[in-house]
């Protein structure tokens, strides 16, 4: 408690002693020099270089130490260097700086003073990282944790000014497909000299002026003594407190040179670590060009992604290398490898309830599941670049994975009560590749050409078993000593896509974009169910209206033309798409859809000035049925749930549009980033239910009946003395119409959540975090429900003795149902770490849920059903890790 009180009040004593120096920044004719960097270097040693950036009113706000003089120096391009001392102790608090023109239109900028903490040019931000690290870090997140305006969350996502991170670049080249979690959790604090965020960034130099890029990649600067050098760490970890056998085991190894780059990262481990998120693995297995997206895959990867302590027991390998070598000046060849295997086992338990029309039926339902998964991806990617107008991409990538399924469920409701063993298994294996050419003819015409591949092969297997009849009414069970039903699904897919696009630039305030395009997918789905009896013989449920085998085939083609308009500050792209589509399905008889569509779109932007931006996008979007939801004849989707699609299905029609602000002023030590999205249905694909007790009969149709969703969000950060306050909010409200047991209702989901946090921002001294979030959620519908979450969580960072390192957080989480029940549960961890300065050997004391909560409780729920689930979690770890640095 005596520290908590230490460090609230500490920031207003040391706001005491300072002083503050404000003015502004404007050249000869006083015009505002936006984004001047303001440095002021300190005239005594064991002082802190201070900086600010001028906001687009020129202005700039320094917080100084007083008894500190300091040379205050300030920059911009294509005007000279001003100089302004400022004595210890002076009571100066505000100066104005007039830059001169140089009359020269500078080719580089030489820095006169040793560095600048930030520097902002066109679309480029660079960090330089002494600036902001103490030295204490170990790892890349540490460091970016600590730069304005940048914020790393719990699954390796980096945001910057409220934008995500699309693209993770060192040293210029791609690190492991462009993911963020992989690299600000290996790469070694010590090595980072710059960070570097461009926004609107294209591999392709040539098109960044035509492309309009939403993509923000970061750039990391290696340190000069860290290339043509092996660097990394290596770490080995064991319980210490108990005997279950915990252990770590890590090794993240680099290698960078002018021509060839090499990343070695390892990991094994049975604490729920993993090394990349859920959307690492989606670009992962993505293989395809960023001009042709939008293709769903046949496999589900989810197992291998994002920390995963909710199990009992979790087993974790993971390999990865990644490398590019320059082939020549004009050839590079690049790509990586990764392997990964994970057994878990987890256990649930659930109290559900099955709305329907007349009554609710309730279900208790414990699941274990045992999971072994094995995933090997391999890419590689060859860059051609023959001048300076031209471009030529080829990448290939192969896929396989293996997962192995043991669950077991045991179901008790009001109806009926009984047990299931759950096998599955399923194989899957793909191919993917895609060509793209980029010329500049001009400099008024260029053109890209892109053409994508994928061939994907998954074949599934789930058995169910059972002493008891199950399903009954829905499919025909022959009596037997034990039910065994086996599923088998076949799904086979190629597709090709093409796109041709001319950009052509009228003037610097026009732009005309032509695109031609065509899309074919082709898809065979096999399903078969069969009843294995104890004497051998066979129940086939074909002869019930079960088995499936269904050609798919759907081409899109398509022609659009989009024109870029600029007045003053005011950026707009008006666009309209003409489709034409081609459906074939063949299931028994034969279908064929075709439909010609016209599909607008608009996106506009103004420029308030380089801090302060208003986004707008508008589409009109169209999408069509998968084979799943065609598939004619009745497939066995669980315990109890049947499902049948629907041959006749058409598309989907929707609207989408977003509008997006954001603002940064440094002067003003604020951030704030609002966005507002609305998507409409016209035509909606959605399920018609039929419950009967706990069973469920679904089968998708297409319907009149509007659809929407309306999403808001909301976050604005100020910098207040010591503290970095930040508020944030996300709304939702959800409207669609149901048909459950062939009556209609409206329903609505609707969820709001409003968030602050405080944060300490000291460079030195304890950074404390505490958070609060507030959620509301609520359904309406055949029953009216609802429910609110409470979340408090807090960090606390603290370096002393200059070797050794505190760390800890705290997460308390409840529930609170619509009977006023709360359940709740907290989690803790802690480490000691200590790392004598210019030594390689560092050692960490670390526990792991160290209050040692066994469960974790949620609350949710869906059309039909209100849930409350209850989840086992790893125990108590409690283990010492030692490291070394190479």
């Amino acid at each position: 408690m005596r520290f908590l009180i230490f460090a609230l009040i500490f920031p207003f004593a040391v706001f005491s002693q300072s002083h503050v120096l404000t003015g502004t920044v404007q050249d000869s004719l006083n015009t505002p020099l936006e984004n001047a960097n303001v440095i002021a270097k300190p005239l005594q040693e064991k002082a802190n270089i201070k900086f600010a950036i001028a906001d687009n009113k020129g202005r700039y706000k320094l917080e100084l130490e007083k008894t500190v003089g300091y040379e205050i120096t300030v920059s911009y391009i294509g005007y000279s260097d001003a100089v302004f001392m400022l004595p210890a102790n002076s009571e100066v608090k505000e100066h104005h700086f007039k830059l001169k023109n140089t009359g020269e239109q500078l080719k580089e900028i030489v820095i006169k003073h040793e560095y600048k903490p930030i520097e902002i040019k066109k679309d480029t931000l660079t960090y330089s990282v002494k600036a902001f690290a103490s030295g204490n870090e170990r790892k890349m997140k540490e460091v970016l944790e600590k730069l304005p305006g940048v914020e790393v969350d719990k699954n390796g996502g980096v945001t910057v000014q409220g934008k995500k991170v699309t693209k993770m670049l060192v040293e210029g080249k791609s690190f492991f497909g462009g993911g963020s979690k992989l690299a600000v959790e290996n790469i070694p604090a010590d090595a980072l000299d710059k960070i570097e965020v461009i926004d609107n960034f294209n591999e392709v130099g040539f098109l960044k002026k035509v492309s309009d890029s939403e993509d923000l990649a970061m750039n990391v600067k290696l340190k000069e003594d860290k290339k043509k050098f092996v660097f990394g760490d290596v770490e080995a970890g064991g319980e210490v407190a108990n005997d279950n056998g915990f252990y770590l085991l890590h090794a993240a190894l680099f290698y960078y040179s002018p021509k060839t780059n090499l990343s070695f990262i390892g990991d094994m481990n049975t604490v729920g670590k993993r090394a990349f998120t859920f959307q690492d693995l989606m670009r992962f297995q993505g293989g395809a060009s960023s001009f042709l997206t939008g293709r769903k895959s046949l496999t589900n990867l989810y197992t291998f992604a994002a920390d995963n302590t909710d199990v009992t027991e979790n087993k974790s390998q993971f390999t990865a290398l990644n490398f590019s070598h320059e082939l020549s000046k004009k050839i590079e060849l690049s790509g990586f490898g990764i392997f990964s295997k994970v057994v878990t086992v987890a256990k649930t338990e659930t109290e559900n309830q099955y709305l329907q029309n007349a009554a609710i039926t309730f279900e208790s339902k414990t699941q274990q599941d045992n999971n072994a998964s094995v995933l090997a991806l391999g890419n590689v990617k060859l860059d051609y670049s023959p001048n300076n107008a031209g471009k030529l991409y080829y990448n290939a990538q192969y896929q396989a994975s293996t997962n192995d399924y043991q669950r077991t469920i045991n179901s008790v409701s009001n109806l009926s009560s009984s047990t299931f063993e759950v096998l599955q298994a399923a194989d899957n294996a793909s191919l993917k590749q895609y060509l793209e050419w980029h010329k500049s003819i001009n400099s008024k015409h260029t053109t890209t050409f892109v053409v994508n591949h994928a061939y994907e092969k998954a074949k599934p297997q789930n058995d169910w078993l059972t002493d008891t009849p199950f399903l009954a009414g829905y499919i025909s069970l022959e009596a037997d000593v034990q039910y065994k039903i086996r599923q088998v699904k076949n799904i086979s897919g190629n597709s090709i896509d093409a796109l041709f696009k001319h950009y052509w630039i009228l003037n610097n305030y026009n732009h005309l974009y032509t695109n031609i395009g065509n899309n074919f997918g082709r898809t065979h789905f096999i399903t078969s169910e069969q009843q294995l009896l104890s004497n051998g013989s066979v129940n086939d449920f074909a002869t019930a209206g079960f088995g499936n085998d269904l050609q798919y085939q759907l081409n899109d083609f398509y022609v659009g033309l989009e024109y870029k308009f600029k007045i003053g500050n005011w950026i707009n792209k008006p666009g309209v798409y003409w489709h034409h589509y081609l459906l074939k399905t063949n299931q028994t008889v034969g279908n064929k859809t075709i439909k010609t569509k016209i599909l607008p779109q608009w996106d506009s932007e103004y420029e308030f000035n380089k801090s302060e931006t208003l986004k707008f996008k508008y589409r009109l979007n169209t999408a069509f049925a998968t084979p799943e939801q065609m598939a004619g004849r009745f497939t066995l989707q669980s315990y109890n749930s049947v499902f049948m699609g629907n041959t006749l299905l058409e598309n989907e029609l929707y609207h989408t549009a977003s509008l997006l602000y954001s603002k940064m002023s440094m002067y003003k030590g604020l951030m704030l980033n609002a966005s507002t999205s609305f998507s409409k249905k016209t035509k909606t694909l959605r399920n018609q239910i039929v419950l009967d007790g706990i069973n469920q009969y679904t089968t998708p149709t297409l319907t009149d009946n509007p659809e929407t969703n309306w999403r808001m969000y909301g976050a604005i950060t100020k910098q207040l003395y010591k503290f970095n306050v930040r508020f944030n909010t996300a709304l939702n409200w959800f409207t669609y119409v149901q048909n459950l047991n062939a009556v209609t209702t409206t329903n609505e989901r609707n969820n709001q959540n409003l968030g602050i946090s405080v944060r300490t921002t000291f460079k030195k001294l304890p950074i404390l975090s505490l958070g609060y979030t507030k959620g509301f959620n609520q359904t309406k519908g055949i029953a009216v429900n609802r429910f609110e979450t409470d979340a408090f969580t807090t960090e606390l960072e603290y370096s002393f003795f200059a070797n050794w390192t505190f760390k800890g957080n705290y997460e308390n989480f409840s529930n609170k149902n619509s009977f006023g029940h709360r359940s709740r549960y907290e989690i803790a961890n802690a480490s000691l770490d200590y790392q004598k300065k210019n030594s390689p050997w560092g050692f960490e004391l670390s526990a792991q849920n160290f209050l040692n909560n066994g469960m974790k409780n949620n609350n949710s729920f869906s059309d039909y059903m209100i849930s409350e689930q209850t989840t086992y979690v790893l125990p108590r770890v409690v283990m010492l890790s030692v490291r070394y640095k190479i």
